[in-house]
Parts: C-alpha cells; structure tokens; sequence
C-alpha cells in the first residue's frame, strides 16, 4: 500500500488540533466533576484538577501499555497492567500525601494507606476502561480511514488504468486515421498528377490555334499598316496580349511580375478604349511601386474581361472603376462595374474566376482573399495578396 505524507504544516496544524481537543475534554470533565462534588461536599476547582492530573497521566500510560500490548500479546500486557498499576499508585500516594501538602492543597483527610489503594485501584479500573474505550475507537477510526485511503488508491489506480486504455484507444484511432489520410492524400495526388498530363496533352493540342492566330496577327497588322495605323496599332496590342498569354505559361512557379501584368492590362485597356470610341467609359488608376511584388498571370486581366464581357459600359454615371494599390509585400486590386439588364449569370464567368482561384491556391493559399459583391446593378470585386 503507498504511503501518504502530510506536510510539516499541515502534520503541526493537525497535533495543535488533537492536543486542544484533548484539554477541552479534560477540562469539561474536570469541570463536571466538580459540579458533582458541590453537590455533596462542597470543593475548590484547584482540588478537582490536583485530583485528576494523576488518573489523566495514568490515562495517558495505559493507552501507550495497550499499543504495546498489541505488539508483544497478552502476557505482556496483563504484566503492563500490574506494572502500571504499583507505579501510579506509588507516584500518586507520593503526590497526594507529600507533594500537595507541601504545596497547600488537601485532598484527604485521613493518610490510611487501605483506603488510599482501594480509590487507587478503583479509579485504575474506571481510567483503564476510559483508556481502553478510546484506544480501540481510535484504532477502529484508524483503520476505517486507512480502508478509506486504500479504495480511494484502488480507485485512483483503476481510473488511471482506464484512462490509459482510453488513451491507448484514441492513439490507435488517430494512429488508423492518419493512415486513412495518408492513403487519400496519395489518391489526390495521383489525381491531381493525372489531371495535369491531361491539360498538358490538351494544351499541346490546342498550342497550333494560338500560335496560328498570333501569326494572323502579325500578317494583318502588316497589311492594315497602310489602310489605318491606328486599327494597325490596335492589331498590334492584341498580338502582343496573345504572345504574353502563351508566354505566361512558361514562367517559374505561375507568377509573373505584377509591372508586366499591369502593362498587359494597360493594352487590353487601350484596345477597348478604341472599341468604345475613347469615351470615358473605364476609370483606371495606381498607386504605388511593383518592385518585386509577383502574382499569377492574366490575374487581373481575367477579372476586367469579365466586367467589359458582362457590365453595362453605356452609362457614363457608373463608369468601370479599376484600382491598383502597391505597397510593400502587398497587393491590392479593385474593380466595379454596373452589370447589363437582365443579366444572366453564365457558367463562364464562373469558370474564370473558379480557375484564378485555383491558380491563387497554387502560389498563393492562406495569402490571399477575394470577396465578390453581386448586388442587384452592380458587381464589385476585390483581391488581396500578400507576397
């Protein structure tokens, strides 16, 4: 059985408790005593207390004989009971019949020693049964606590026991978990392997269009020069927007830096500027500088041909407002447009946007935020990235 120590405090705190209670009881039994003796022959209380100091010490040395007595057994503590009993009475005759005296107080008035050993031995015998009575109540209080601290150890160590089987249980679980997890990551990324040999393929497939076209251009741009260089000049910006959106395929990591794709929406801006006429149909503004500031390609320019594919560009009132803010390790981009009557969403539009947040997840995840607003005549979106 594990032991159980109390602190030095706490063990001090618990022997002034025991001693007070002892000298409570005493002294109201002293004082009950007393009461009893005004009723037949009156006595001072210092009597009843030089009375008592001897049957109170007696009390005390059978209590200490008993302990014994359970050590070393029955012949030993019949002899204690004897042994006590001529040492007591010896010290207490001396006591009574010297030292009192000497001091001033009179317990008896006769010095005969017959009547002097039968009180002795009669208080011995009632002392001996208070002893007696209140050692195996203490050694019954003992024992009943001891019990009590050994179950609540039994149940510590099975709760402990049980808790440790749970937490086994739970490492087991997490253990089946992580190896489920691990078999659907490798699934994904088998997934997501095959998903990427299939948009290479189709991108080689398709690669013929576009090059084609961007050497339509040129050969158009070469012919409209002599007819109208200003619809040669635009010829010229779309060729240069087709070249950068092949080219952006190829860059390291899916970003480009945020100065070319700004430049390439400055062309597209100016190609639809011509479409409208030059009207004040777009507010475009920046601020800030690009150096070293990244962002996947045709980012911005996806989210302005959505509003000049699907926004309502007649109303010189709400006009498409586009802002770029450039600040250290940030970007921020801004565009609101007034949407058509009767507008329809289509999957397209969807489609765009879904693939730039695709491509924002690659370079980008847990950097950057996109909030559409869809009202009832108005779009706005706004994307933020931190690099």
């Amino acid at each position: 059985m594990p032991y159980h120590f109390m602190d030095a405090p706490e063990t001090k705190r618990k022997k002034i408790t025991d001693i007070a209670l002892h000298v409570s009881v005493w002294l109201a039994y002293a004082i009950f005593f007393y009461i009893i003796n005004l009723l037949g022959e009156p006595t001072s209380f210092l009597k009843v207390i030089s009375y008592l100091l001897p049957f109170c010490a007696t009390f005390y040395l059978i209590v200490f004989c008993l302990g014994l007595y359970k050590k070393l057994g029955i012949i030993w503590g019949v002899l204690s009971f004897i042994i006590v009993f001529a040492v007591m009475a010896t010290i207490g005759y001396l006591y009574i019949y010297l030292f009192l005296p000497s001091a001033g107080i009179k317990i008896f008035s006769t010095k005969d020693f017959s009547s002097f050993l039968q009180e002795a031995l009669q208080g011995y015998i009632r002392y001996f049964i208070y002893a007696a009575f209140y050692f195996y109540a203490r050694e019954n209080i003992k024992k009943e606590r001891e019990l009590r601290m050994l179950q609540e150890e039994k149940s510590k160590i099975e709760q402990e026991k049980t808790q440790k089987e749970l937490e086994n249980a739970l490492l087991k679980q997490q253990e089946i978990l992580a190896q489920k997890e691990k078999v659907q990551l490798e699934k994904e990324k088998l997934e997501i392997a095959t998903e990427k040999l299939q948009l290479e393929f189709a991108f080689l497939r398709a690669q013929i269009n576009p090059h084609f076209l961007h050497n339509t251009l040129n050969v158009l741009f070469s012919k409209a020069l002599n007819y109208s260089p200003e619809l040669a000049d635009n010829i010229l910006k779309l060729s240069r927007i087709m070249r950068y959106s092949l080219e952006s395929l190829e860059y390291d990591g899916g970003k480009v830096p945020v100065q070319k794709e700004l430049d390439n929406l400055q062309t597209l801006l100016d190609i639809h500027n011509m479409r409208f006429g030059n009207s004040k149909i777009v507010h475009y503004t920046t601020e800030g500088n690009a150096n070293g500031l990244t962002l996947p390609p045709l980012s911005l320019i996806t989210i302005v041909e959505n509003a000049f594919k699907y926004g309502d560009l007649k109303d010189p009132r709400h006009p498409l407002q586009i802002k770029v803010v450039l600040k250290p390790h940030e970007i921020y981009f801004y565009c609101f447009n007034k949407k058509k009557k009767n507008f329809v969403p289509v999957s397209s539009m969807s489609i765009g946007i879904s693939n730039l947040s695709k491509r924002l997840d690659e370079s980008f995840k847990g950097r950057y935020e996109m909030k559409a607003t869809d009202e009832h005549d108005f779009y706005t979106l706004e994307l933020s990235i931190k690099n």
